[in-house]
Formats: structure tokens, sequence, C-alpha cells
């Protein structure tokens, strides 16, 4: 088995908004890793990139061998559909966190949604509690969920009623708790760098921003 640079990273998930925001810090921190992504267009500037066939289970647990692991995966229903979110929100997250526990991955990061419940009334987040539920029972030694709300930022990706949030989050975000105010892509990204570093091992909820109450630990 190739040997593990120690504080390594593989950020999946590199081409939307908050993975690229999470490779640019990566790289300017020095941090050592790569991006996994499927075509080499993909790749962020300043990052290091592996083209990997998701699909080849053997492939992505030789390119997951590394220390901590941060997944931006995701999709929108206007994009995918109900199907094709669930295979990328849900199914592909857990399908990478099983392979990077076979790859001996200790931290797993992963981005999730406030809101996010297997008894939401809303399909988005009831997906998205889903894989919560499914990665509690992967044997990681840590995994950080993070919830971020409404995200605000350059997105390649963004539905109609985000669209009128962004415009109008100026306005509400100081009447609103703090772990429902839009958030910028930015800081999800710190949180999730922040995240994966050494770790009480055990699977963690937080929402955002980090410190208070706003982390607790589900496997208690």
């Amino acid at each position: 088995m190739p040997e593990v640079e120690s504080g390594s990273v593989a950020v999946l998930g590199a081409t939307g908004a908050v993975g690229r925001a999470v490779c640019r810090q990566l790289a300017t921190l020095g941090s050592p890793g790569h991006a996994i992504v499927r075509r080499p267009a993909e790749a962020v500037e300043g990052f290091p990139a592996r083209v990997v066939d998701f699909a080849r289970a053997v492939d992505l647990t030789d390119a997951l061998r590394v220390t901590r692991v941060i997944c931006c995966l995701g999709t929108t229903q206007a994009k995918a559909g109900r199907d094709g979110l669930r295979a990328v929100d849900r199914d592909l997250v857990l399908h990478c966190a099983e392979r990077a526990s076979r790859a001996g991955a200790e931290v797993f990061t992963v981005v999730s949604a406030v809101g996010a419940s297997r008894r939401s009334l809303s399909f988005y987040s009831r997906v998205k509690g889903e894989m919560e539920n499914g990665l509690s029972r992967i044997r990681l030694d840590t995994v950080h969920i993070v919830r971020p709300s409404l995200l605000l930022g350059d997105r390649d990706e963004t539905r109609p009623a985000e669209a009128v949030g962004q415009l109008i989050a100026p306005l509400i975000n100081p009447v609103l708790p703090l772990r429902y105010r839009a958030i910028s892509v930015d800081a999800v990204a710190r949180a999730l760098i922040q995240l994966s570093g050494p770790s009480t091992p055990g699977v963690w909820l937080h929402e955002l921003p980090l410190g208070g109450r706003r982390s607790r630990r589900l496997d208690a």
C-alpha cells in the first residue's frame, strides 16, 4: 500500500463554488494533496489535480489514500432531477466516504445544509439528512458534517430561490439566528479546512459560523 503523506488532503467536488474555494485556500497554505476530478479541465489552478473515474472503485480508493478528505460534492434538482440529486448528494458522497474508509483516511469533512433531516418535507433537505445518517454508519475515525445556510458567491448552479436570497441577504442577515444567515463560500471553505485538521474522533455536526453550541457530537 502506498505511504500516506502526513497532513495530505483530497478534495472531492472541486468544480463547485465551495470546492474551488477550498482548493484555492489549500494552495495558498501550501497544503500537500490534490483535487479528485473527472476531467483535466476541471482542475483548479494552483492546486494539483488527479483525474479519476469514480466508477472504478480501486482507482478512487487509491486517490483517497490521504490523511483527510474534504467533500464538496453536490448538484441541484433543476440540473439533475430528483434521481440525479439523490445519486450525487447522497449516494456518491457515501460511496466516496466508504472508499476513504478503505483507503485509511482519518478525517472526512463534508458539506451538508442547514435544516437537513431524514424527516424533512423538503426533498433536498431530506436527501442531505439521509446522507448524514449514512455517514454515521461508515467506519471513519472522524467525520465532520458542516451545515451552511444560503451560500454567497459566484456559483455555477443557483436555484431561483437562492438567487433571490442572495439579493436580500444583506437586509435580513442581521435579524436572523446565526445558523440561518447567508454565508460566503470562502467562509465555508475556511471552516472545512479548519475542521479537517487533527480532530477528536467521532461524528460531529457543525452549524456555521463555527463555535459555541453550534457544534455537537452525534454518536456520543
